[in-house]
């Protein structure tokens, strides 16, 4: 029986968000390939109620704990800014402690594959036999560097990251000269870390297939693979037309990542203004959890606008509206909210970063835009033309089907694992 080991900065579970339904997916896919496999997941714990969610697919759970506040501080002053070796943000993930007790249960278990999520628990690498694949989830480095490059816009660069920072950074975090040096401070060290640290592992993942064969160039790693959302989708419920409420737009992501947030801010400032003026009667929901305060201001300033928090039934909310608008400023990676509303008929009107890692047809499987002007035009069309409404959403449904199916994403699992 083949043991298999997940070493993830957060429970992989429930799939309240993108990168625990792809951990998720990873995990479901290997013991699809390996169904006797024993899986064994070694977490850092994001909230304790979850563990009411763990999922059968997991064998075992080993909760790790994160450093205390005098390590941590330790780590930042000595490792980030004396030596420049650690991003911040391995710097606040590592404990000696809890690398002793990893490296304990890998010695004592000894998995034929030992997966690592995200950059910021490479540091827990241990010596012991075992193919040792990072995931990296996409480029942090280059998502940072372009946050600089839309910082007004940004509540906070660090999001939901700030809480793991010491409460004396987190309240410099707080002061946006600090935080515009500390992205950029952080973007630099992550460049060099992400490639350095890839020598280490046998195999390098990403969500985006673009990012792995740019990462491959860069780094010359015999073995990176893209290995995307999948999705599945309903083909019968794609032969007729849709029933939509034709007033609704919506924007879809957890409301206090930096990307996310910024892009609604965006949208309502440039955008919104000239679309509630052609269409009067139409109003756009900001679907996700954790909405931020300048988030929630914006159904204050900006009318028609309503914020949802989040909501237990993401396919419902979404799945009866006009479209979906996904105007990102920055990002790297595939952005899973487009093709999940893709993959649900929901035609999506985005920009060239949205659609990074997309090879999807403009104007007939969604549509990119390159300037606001070009966003309001074919919102426009999309909410006064039902046929092309109704092609772009059949279209959509197809390249979803196409290539995001559980066959598409699950072979390059399988070469990983072979």
């Amino acid at each position: 029986m083949k043991k298999i080991m997940f070493i993830t900065n957060r429970f992989p579970f429930p799939n309240t968000d993108g990168r625990k339904n792809m951990l998720l997916q990873y995990i479901r896919q290997m013991k699809e390939i390996y169904p006797d496999s024993e899986l064994v997941n070694l977490s850092f714990v994001d909230d304790v109620k979850y563990l009411r969610h763990w999922p059968d697919e997991i064998d075992r759970l080993e909760c790790l704990e994160l450093p205390g506040l005098a390590e941590k501080l330790f780590n930042v002053a000595v490792y980030s800014l004396l030596l420049r070796k650690w991003p911040l943000q391995v710097s606040v993930y590592y404990s000696r402690k809890t690398h002793r007790k990893v490296k304990a249960i890998i010695k004592a278990e000894q998995p034929e594959f030992l997966l690592y999520d995200m950059v910021r628990v490479a540091e827990y690498l241990s010596d012991e036999q075992g193919r040792k694949v990072l995931s990296y989830d996409d480029l942090l480095s280059l998502r940072y560097q372009r946050q600089l490059e839309w910082f007004q816009y940004i509540p906070s660069v660090f999001g939901g990251f700030a809480n793991k920072l010491p409460g004396s950074l987190k309240k410099l975090a707080d002061l946006k000269f600090i935080q515009k040096w500390l992205i950029n401070f952080e973007s630099r060290l992550l460049a060099k870390y992400e490639r350095r640290v890839a020598g280490l592992f046998h195999h390098l993942v990403f969500t985006s297939p673009v990012e792995a064969e740019s990462f491959q160039k860069l780094t010359h790693h015999e073995s990176c693979y893209g290995i995307p959302m999948k999705f599945e989708t309903d083909q019968r419920a794609n032969t007729g037309p849709r029933r939509y409420d034709r007033n609704k737009l919506v924007f879809v992501g957890k409301m206090d990542i930096p990307h996310n947030s910024s892009a609604v801010a965006y949208f309502c400032e440039k955008i919104w203004p000239s679309i509630k003026e052609q269409a009067p009667e139409t109003t756009f929901y900001i679907v996700g959890k954790n909405p931020t305060a300048e988030v929630l201001r914006l159904q204050e300033t900006h009318p028609g606008v309503i914020v949802t928090g989040a909501v237990d039934d993401m396919k419902r909310i979404v799945g009866d509206s006009a479209l979906m608008i996904a105007p990102m400023l920055f990002g790297t990676g595939i952005k899973t909210k487009i093709v999940e509303a893709m993959s649900w008929g929901v035609p999506v009107v985005t920009n060239p970063i949205g659609s990074e890692g997309i090879d999807a047809n403009h104007g007939e499987d969604l549509f990119v835009c390159e300037s606001d002007e070009e966003v309001v035009r074919n919102v426009m069309l999309l909410l006064n033309n039902v046929e092309i409404n109704n092609k772009v959403s059949r279209n959509s449904v197809r390249y979803v089907a196409s290539h995001f199916s559980s066959s598409a994403t699950l072979k390059n699992m399988e070469l990983i694992l072979s």
